[in-house]
């Protein structure tokens, strides 16, 4: 049964935020929630970006938004920032994504003569591994049918998982976890096995992976829409929804950390 935030105890040393429903509030992303996020990392909490959005996207916010790194397309694309340098990381071989998406790109043809309605979204010719159908963005779609899309692409060969935009799709051998793992190993300098120190954010079904292998996971109340369908539920849930709900995880965080700090000097090996 997942808890109040309130029962989070800390430290935390990063926060990783799903993009989609939880850094954004009604599709944009607020003043108040940047604000919040700068706070953040003002106090050394480095912030992550994690979202089925496309590699174009990971660019932008790595650029502009003070991320510390960005995990696209549901891990297809990671990007990495070594100072005023920047690099991306790939879910599979690159040699290997041509034929993938010729593959790929025979699923969509087969999705949209069994789904009325069903296209690729608008943002599919920005992505680099993965691809997407629109089920609920600019399309309209039941979650019936997203979910029948989901099993089409899955008994041929490929991951899927529906988001609340999309149903995205890519090659079997990444998720959001397995590319945030990387991110702890490669940027944060921690053991990709111990993800005890760090907070995940989402509020979707493609967020079940972070709220499995994340045990300070955190829903923000939107997520209640598909609580049943979530085959791992957050460890914690905010009173909020939306970017309100990333915010209170981000006060939540700064005070919890404070507490720790506050505390380290009486505590032997204090600190992280």
């Amino acid at each position: 049964m997942s808890l109040p935030l309130t029962e989070m105890r800390g430290p935390v040393r990063a926060l990783f935020s799903d993009v989609d429903g939880t850094l954004t509030t009604n599709g944009r992303v607020e003043a108040s929630t940047y604000l919040a996020l700068e706070q953040l990392a003002e106090a050394g909490v480095p912030v992550i970006f994690v979202t089925g959005r496309p590699a174009g996207w990971g660019q932008a916010f790595i650029s502009v938004a003070g991320a510390a790194a960005v995990v696209t397309e549901n891990g297809g694309v990671t990007w990495l920032r070594d100072g005023r340098k920047l690099s991306k990381l790939y879910g599979v071989p690159a040699a290997s994504l041509p034929e993938w998406r010729r593959r790929m790109l025979e699923v969509v043809a087969e999705v949209s003569s069994k789904v009325p309605g069903a296209r690729l979204s608008s943002d599919s010719k920005y992505r680099e591994v993965d691809l997407a159908i629109d089920w609920n963005e600019e399309a309209s779609l039941s979650k019936a049918q997203a979910d029948e899309v989901v099993q089409i692409v899955r008994r041929a060969g490929f991951a899927a998982s529906r988001s609340s935009v999309h149903v995205n799709f890519g090659p079997p051998h990444f998720d959001k976890l397995s590319a945030c793992v990387t991110v702890v190993r490669h940027v944060l300098g921690g053991d990709g096995n111990d993800l005890a120190p760090y907070v995940f954010v989402g509020d979707a079904l493609n967020d079940a992976p972070m709220f499995g292998g994340f045990p300070k996971s955190i829903g923000v109340a939107n997520v209640k829409q598909w609580w049943d369908e979530l085959n791992f539920k957050p460890a914690y849930l905010t009173e909020r929804a939306e970017g309100a709900g990333l915010r209170q995880v981000v006060e939540h965080v700064l005070r919890v950390n404070a507490a720790r700090s506050a505390a380290a000097p009486a505590t032997a090996g204090g600190g992280y």
